[in-house]
């Protein structure tokens, strides 16, 4: 069946599982400075743990991650250091994915979605880099949204796929674009379902008149299965996954469900140089006080056992005399 395929699939390469992935939720391509320099609007990103099925050409930010795993070593056991800002570690990631003099310039996106935790709003206005990121804080909408999203499993976009043959931005569609991404936002804050599908939806015709390449053909056919659900959009340009919204505790065709990450407990602060430099003369100070004083103790000992055979020798003296008298 579909599902086995996609999962033999996803095993071709043993680092799908050891790195970060990225699920463009909703506002994808806003991340265009062609895109939101027409109208701004934010880009809705989750940032997930592996997951058996996951596999490339499929709208996961797959290419951004494998330069992410050769940065920082993953194949050797090694992790982006946890002692660096999330935000610091994608601005990275995005500068590796996109030297200077490039051809084509990656949507920043990809690095954040891959490093930042949780479920991220990114705000673009016609800069490659967004104005302003923030995130959902609260865990009861964030656990909410891992019980309402399915991922179908669907073939990947094939090689040499150009999601770009043919534009029509305009004002808008760009405008629908990014309040569909703003309606999604609002729909997670307040845990409404039905919202949150509707703009699942509506992303996906706006890409559709934007960029028609970018919905599969024959989507009509892939998506009936699952017209009875709240909405769906595919994972990215050309398909790779269909991400569905359903009720809480309802079942979806071929579908699973993915866990989000969480942000990790902030690490120890590093201590200063100074600060490092004061500790040991601390303790340097310490030994040599323990000494002194130590070294007083035994002058101390010393003077009284001179005290003590001096007595001695005193008595000795004086019963000596009384014995010869």
């Amino acid at each position: 069946d579909l599902m086995a395929d996609i999962r033999s699939e996803g095993q071709e390469d043993e680092d799908l599982h050891a790195f970060p992935w990225r699920i463009c939720l909703a506002g994808g391509w806003l991340d265009q400075p062609w895109v939101s320099a027409v109208h701004p609007g934010p880009v809705l990103v989750v940032n997930v743990r592996p997951h058996i099925a996951f596999k490339t050409r499929s709208g996961l930010a797959t290419s951004t991650r494998a330069l992410g795993m050769e940065l920082w070593g993953t194949r050797r056991g090694g992790s982006p250091p946890r002692d660096v800002a999330p935000e610091r570690l994608a601005r990275l990631l995005f500068c590796v994915e996109n030297p200077v003099g490039c051809a084509y310039v990656s949507g920043s996106q990809d690095a954040l979605g891959l490093m930042l935790p949780g479920v991220s709003r990114l705000d673009y206005a016609g800069e490659f880099w967004p104005e302003r990121t923030c995130s959902v804080g609260s865990e009861e909408s964030v656990t909410w949204l891992q019980r309402v999203l399915h991922l179908v499993p669907l073939p990947s976009r094939p090689q040499g796929y150009d999601p770009l043959a043919s534009k029509h931005v305009t004002l808008e569609v760009v405008q629908r674009l990014a309040d569909a991404s703003e309606r999604a936002w609002a729909a997670i804050i307040a845990r409404d379902a039905p919202a949150l599908g509707a703009a699942l939806s509506n992303t996906m015709r706006c890409w559709r008149d934007m960029l028609p390449e970018t919905v599969p053909a024959g989507s009509a056919e892939l998506i009936e299965p699952y017209d009875h659900h709240h909405g769906c959009l595919f994972s990215g340009a050309g398909g790779g996954f269909l991400l569905v919204v359903a009720n809480e505790g309802e079942s979806v065709k071929d579908g699973f469900q993915i866990e989000i990450t969480r942000s990790p407990s902030p690490p120890r602060p590093r201590a200063r140089v100074d600060e490092l430099a004061m500790a040991a003369q601390s303790k340097k100070q310490t030994i040599i006080n323990h000494h002194a004083a130590l070294s007083d103790n035994l002058g101390r000992l010393l003077a009284l056992l001179c005290v003590a055979m001096q007595v001695v020798v005193l008595l000795g003296s004086a019963l000596g005399w009384r014995t010869q008298e």
